[in-house]
């Protein structure tokens, strides 16, 4: 437990240490590679100059910030592949070469905590999280997207700079990033004031999921981001949230009575209703996301991790 005092009065919190990452996409803007390996399972050359798994650099992120457990939300054959890379036996060979020994140890230790929730059909990112509510249990969760990573622009971590704020405030807290009106058909947006004391942080008072150009003009507004005699900008989710359980609640309700959008059941309209029932903050965080669910996101991403590592040269 945390301790914190809000109005005078101490309160106990909840630590973030469970975290949720779906993974449980077909891939498809990535085919023919995921029919032979799950896009999860692409490699990355990280920071430190060691090939990687896009699904290690995730959870290393969540790791990061002294999450306990991980659970995986996956399809069913997915779950075996994975299981292995982090729990398999590894040849002698490279287990003697000091270089690798490092590396072997974070893959047990990530095998130890990793557990797997099944996802059997895709019906929304709110469908696959509240897949994992018996992992859940009445715990706070962070929640990672399964295919972006993330450079912080400071040594602290983005996801370990979101906890620092949740311990600070005590309320539900969600990663953000500025975007352009163009981008509003790809983000949830939300809305709220700047806090007195931080300009990065913001009491929301709404969220969007994909709003269209003239709902975000008139609702989606932030005083000192939109600014109508230059560009139309918009607060977006970054791609880390910190939710209490409540979370699990209202998705339980949107499930059993078919609350959709877009067709789908999703995270951000349940974020909406918690930002109604027990108020939420947002954190624009001290760094960079990076997708790799399409080629040209993978090649950028690729990329920007290349040029903070130990073969920058190579690529200049």
């Amino acid at each position: 437990m945390a301790i914190i005092k809000k109005n005078g009065i101490i309160v106990l919190m909840s630590k973030i240490q469970k975290a949720i990452i779906p993974i449980a996409g077909y891939g498809t803007r990535l085919f023919p590679a995921t029919k032979a390996v799950p896009k999860a399972l692409f490699p990355i050359i990280d920071k430190d100059g060691f090939a990687k798994p896009i699904i290690q650099l995730i959870i290393e992120e969540a790791l990061s910030t002294g999450v306990k457990e991980v659970c995986l939300v996956a399809q069913p054959h997915q779950v075996e592949l994975i299981t292995d890379y982090f729990s398999g036996d590894i040849p002698t060979a490279i287990r003697e070469k000091p270089e690798f020994a490092v590396q072997v140890d974070s893959l047990t230790e990530i095998g130890k905590r990793l557990q797997f929730a099944i996802q059997s059909e895709p019906q929304g990112f709110g469908h696959a999280i509240y897949c994992a509510k018996d992992f859940a249990t009445d715990d706070p969760v962070m929640i990672l997207l399964g295919d972006h990573l993330y450079i912080s622009e400071t040594e602290v971590t983005c996801a370990k700079q979101l906890v620092d704020v949740y311990e600070q405030v005590g309320r539900s807290v969600t990663s953000l990033d500025v975007c352009d009106e163009s981008e509003l058909s790809l983000n949830g947006i939300v809305q709220g004031e700047v806090s007195d004391d931080n300009p990065s942080l913001f009491k929301l008072a709404r969220i969007s999921e994909k709003p269209s150009v003239d709902f975000a003009r008139e609702h989606m507004q932030v005083e000192g981001i939109w600014d109508a005699r230059k560009t139309h900008k918009y607060l977006c989710h970054f791609g880390i949230d910190l939710l209490t359980s409540l979370l699990f609640d209202i998705l339980d309700y949107n499930y059993r009575n078919k609350i959709l959008t877009h067709g789908e059941i999703q995270l951000r309209d349940a974020m909406s209703e918690m930002v109604r029932q027990e108020g939420m903050y947002g954190f624009c965080v001290a760094g960079n996301r990076y997708d790799t669910g399409n080629p040209q996101e993978l090649l950028t991403t690729t990329y920007a991790f290349g040029l903070h590592g130990p073969y920058r040269d190579t690529l200049i």
